[in-house]
């Protein structure tokens, strides 16, 4: 899965998979493979099945702000640039 022909497999699969992901750029949708891949291999050889559902709900929840316009202005929008002052340790 890490050639180059393994990765384009994974891309061409996931819409039926993960219909969410035609919100996504064709840059975003490339590092969304590459932590699919990476996460998938982590389960493989590590046993860790964490961090695949960690990557898939993170994306899936990218694709869900994308999907709404509004909901994404809103959250990319410039804050004003104010200083709140310093933030002092807990």
């Amino acid at each position: 899965m890490r050639s180059d022909g393994g990765e384009r497999a994974v891309q061409r699969a996931l819409p039926s998979v993960f219909p969410w992901v035609r919100h996504l750029s064709t840059e975003e949708l490339r590092q969304f493979v590459t932590d699919l891949i990476d996460a998938t291999h982590d389960v493989a050889q590590l046993d860790i099945h964490g961090e695949l559902h960690r990557v898939i709900a993170e994306w899936r929840a990218t694709a869900r702000i994308l999907a709404d316009p509004e909901l994404t202005a809103q959250l990319t929008r410039r804050l004003p640039d104010e200083d709140h002052g310093e933030v002092s340790a807990p």
